[in-house]
């Protein structure tokens, strides 16, 4: 994707400028369409060839979650397997020992932030909190969402919402972030300025 080197030669200063909009926009459309082909490849294809070679019996592995109202519901169905999980071995029990509703869920996205920051810093060879504070923003983004589908029942508008955080503005920015870092890490370990994309950064987001 030639709109990452270009976005690489901007430093965090300059993240919000204008003129990182329009590569953020670029990159919008293929990642998108790369996020689907993943998520067909992965979850209808590979786990229901798993769950028909093992003969297992439950192989509702996600549900509409294109259709969600909101961004909780998108949570709920987008994964079922991890939802599942997180909800028998951390929501429950912390509601059990004593906590509420809300800190439960608070509890659900802090681990869920832990093991996303985990799977992409592993890698890229880099400590980074972007993943991190990304899953930590779902938690307002879902409040409001809700707030928004509870009032004005049977819009669209928390649909909207969740496409555009998700699709136009949060993936793409992720990995803008993330080829940032890369290249600057990559940059700082050569002794030389962070202004370009150098050609040895490994890592996926930096060989885009």
């Amino acid at each position: 994707v030639p709109t990452l080197p270009s976005a690489a030669r901007n430093n965090h200063e300059n993240l919000l400028a204008v003129g990182t909009f329009l590569p953020l926009l670029k990159l919008a459309l293929p990642n998108t369409y790369l996020w689907l082909l993943v998520f067909y490849a992965f979850f209808h294809v590979f786990l229901n060839l798993c769950a028909e070679l093992t003969r297992f019996g439950d192989r509702v592995f996600y549900k509409d979650w294109w259709n969600a109202s909101s961004v909780d519901s998108y949570w709920r169905l987008w994964n079922l397997p991890v939802h599942y999980w997180m909800v028998r071995h951390l929501y429950y029990p912390s509601m059990r020992a004593g906590f509420s509703r809300n800190t439960s869920t608070v509890l659900v996205f802090l681990v869920s932030a832990i093991f996303h920051e985990f799977l992409i810093s592993v890698p890229l060879h880099l400590t980074s909190s972007w993943s991190f504070m990304g899953m930590m923003a779902q938690i307002p983004l879902s409040a409001v969402t809700k707030k928004l589908d509870r009032t004005f029942y049977g819009s669209s508008i928390g649909n909207i919402i969740f496409w555009l955080t998700f699709c136009v503005l949060g993936q793409p920015m992720a990995v803008m972030l993330y080829t940032l870092d890369c290249a600057t890490h990559q940059s700082g370990a050569a002794g030389v300025g962070p202004t370009a994309l150098p050609a040895s950064c490994h890592g996926p987001s930096c060989e885009l």
